[in-house]
């Protein structure tokens, strides 16, 4: 299943969190097309209004601060010059970063898939392995993908752990680029493990 709609890091970080409990509450592991079907039906708009309030008083914080700092330099109150200022300057950063990844829990790690077969069955198996291995979350995404369970930041990307969408459809072959993310408290060792095998062709030559 496709999710045509475009997601941010901080939504996704919303749908693993109802993902969780929904695993929790029947008692198996959830799909992340159907975390994301519920949560976009039952807790979108909710989500979206609480994310606004937030915003708000952090971008309020944010300009005060702002504010604090250059009227000290300058020895006045700038007041509405240094708002503006930051308005202009340090918002669409500021903005740029409360949706960064890593700001959200989510981890990042590039890989160029180095055996000359790519990533055909037994390497998709291996990865596959590894994401069931560990206490997280891992998708892949790769450029011109056709098949992923969803979009974010315009990227599709697809669970490794996904049987309706295998790994070999990626058809990464050698040389192509593989971005994985992974969420939750194992993250970092799945994806350490994941760039050592990749280093290693998969230990097929």
């Amino acid at each position: 299943m496709m999710l045509e709609r475009d997601l941010i890091p901080s939504e996704l970080k919303a749908i693993e969190e109802r993902r969780h409990c929904m695993s929790i509450e029947q008692n198996r592991k959830v799909p992340i097309t159907e975390a994301i079907n519920d949560f976009l039906e039952k807790y979108e708009q909710e989500w979206l209004r609480e994310k606004a309030k937030r915003d708000e008083i952090k971008q309020k914080e944010e300009i005060d601060r702002h504010k604090y700092l250059r009227s000290q330099q300058a020895g006045r109150d700038l007041g509405e010059e240094a708002i503006e200022e930051w308005r202009q300057k340090y918002a669409p950063i500021w903005k740029k970063e409360q949706e960064s990844l890593e700001r959200n829990g989510f981890l990042e790690r590039k890989v160029t898939i180095r055996n000359s077969l790519g990533l055909h069955v037994r390497p998709s198996g291996t990865l596959v392995k590894i994401a069931q291995k560990y206490d997280c979350d891992l998708y892949v995404h790769k450029d011109g993908m056709e098949n992923y369970n969803f979009k974010m930041n315009d990227k599709p990307y697809i669970n490794v752990r996904s049987v309706i969408t295998p790994l070999t459809e990626l058809c990464a072959e050698m040389g192509d680029s593989l971005e994985f993310i992974a969420y939750g408290i194992q993250a970092n060792d799945a994806l350490d493990e994941i760039e050592d095998i990749v280093k290693k062709k998969f230990n097929e030559e």
